[in-house]
């Protein structure tokens, strides 16, 4: 077993087990992940270590476009349709019945809430450039 120190707590290493002890207390320090923020707190007096943990979707800046194609009779991917872009549900059946039509460009979070709703009715999407966040 060996101690180390270092960014404000110390880890000891027992078999490449690394236990965490806060180093204002000797408390077993807790790892935690919520929103954009992780880090460790103490369990016994709550003191933390914290830094931000930003998604990669949410930094992603390139503009994606969405198409699909559905069936133009189909309530279900003509209502997708119609939230999507905005349409009235006339305009949405006569967009789908011109086959592969594109109905959103965007950043990666907005597509994926697009993807959702249309692969939720049936509806097939392709989006370009590569979309890996599905």
């Amino acid at each position: 077993m060996s101690r180390r120190k270092g960014d404000g707590f110390i880890c000891l290493v027992m078999e490449k087990t690394y236990l965490m002890t806060c180093e204002q207390c000797g408390g077993e320090l807790a790892s935690f992940r919520q929103g954009s923020a992780q880090g460790v707190k103490c369990t016994r007096c709550g003191w933390s270590v914290v830094t931000t943990n930003i998604q990669g979707i949410k930094v992603d800046e390139t503009k994606y476009e969405v198409r699909c194609h559905g069936d133009y009779q189909d309530k279900a991917h003509i209502r997708a349709v119609s939230e999507v872009t905005g349409s009235n549900f006339l305009t949405s059946r006569n967009m789908l019945q011109k086959g592969l039509v594109l109905v959103f460009v965007g950043e990666a979070e907005e597509v994926l809430r697009v993807r959702t709703i249309l692969v939720s009715a049936g509806v097939v999407c392709e989006i370009t450039p590569d979309f890996n966040w599905v």
